[in-house]
């Protein structure tokens, strides 16, 4: 069990840390006019915060995992490039 928890937690943060680099790189896209990957970001970020609100309330720490298991859509993308990876 101890095992899984660690798991989970490395690939939370290894996720969080892509988000976060992504994010910085949002001005960067603007001025070089790629905007489909800053907007994509932006869209990311809120997905974080919904997941992240969710979360501290009473019971959503259950609701947000199973938001997060069952709904593709609703992960932002650093943690959907990985499951793409181990398929291929």
């Amino acid at each position: 069990m101890l095992k899984k928890i660690r798991k989970f937690t490395k690939h939370l943060s290894k996720g969080l840390k892509q988000e976060l680099r992504e994010t910085a790189d949002i001005p960067k896209n603007i001025k070089q006019k790629e905007y489909k990957k800053a907007v994509e970001q932006v869209g990311d970020i809120g997905k974080m915060t919904f997941l992240s609100f969710l979360w501290v309330l009473p019971g959503g720490g259950v609701l947000s995992g199973i938001l997060v298991k069952f709904s593709k859509k609703i992960r932002p993308s650093a943690f959907r490039k990985e499951e793409k990876e181990k398929k291929c």
